[in-house]
């Protein structure tokens, strides 16, 4: 899978009962043991970042929304971000994004040396190798192009999901449109 897609939920996967996969807008990456990723939509009701301070012992949290990055390990505190910051824990996860597990990372944000665009995250999702892509093939997720728009907070899960799916269909309708008049040329 390419580094700069993002999948998204179809009508299949909202579908579920299960309300973690309903709208989800994710990056998932390669792994050596298959793709991992993280829900870039979902945030956490229920805990807010004193509350991930006192728990997850990873610094002062600053003061931003706590999202869930998937049911994998959700006792885990990752910082996914943008790719303009580094330190010696950072792993590039595609030309955009890179994540961060240490608490360096907690303290360069809240001196305003951190990155650009973050989001806290607890827990990611995992796919067993091949496993995302015969999702991929039934439809369970759609693929799509990168949009710096997953860094935004909204308060619905909802809206980001519903702003990509609407960006689709407005790319999907120029390019028939498109064809449609190149072949009565």
């Amino acid at each position: 899978m390419p580094t700069q897609q993002l999948i998204v939920a179809t009508q299949r996967t909202n579908a579920t009962q299960h309300d973690l996969w309903r709208y989800a807008v994710i990056l998932p990456f390669d792994m050596e043991s298959g793709t991992m990723g993280f829900i870039m939509n979902q945030n956490v009701a229920n805990l807010g970042h004193a509350d991930v301070t006192a728990l997850y012992k990873v610094g002062t949290v600053p003061q931003s929304r706590i999202w869930c990055g998937g049911p994998q390990m959700t006792e885990r505190c990752t910082v996914l971000h943008s790719a303009d910051y580094a330190n010696k824990d950072t792993r590039p996860v595609s030309d955009q994004a890179s994540v961060t597990f240490n608490r360096k990372i907690m303290t360069d944000i809240n001196t305003g040396q951190g990155p650009r665009h973050y989001k806290i995250m607890l827990g990611f999702c995992q796919w067993e190798s091949g496993q995302l892509d015969a999702e991929l093939t039934r439809g369970i997720w759609h693929q799509t192009d990168w949009r710096a728009s997953v860094w935004s907070s909204y308060k619905r899960k909802d809206k980001m999901w519903r702003r990509i799916i609407q960006s689709e269909s407005t790319t999907a309708s120029q390019q028939f449109i498109d064809t449609v008049w190149g072949a009565s040329a």
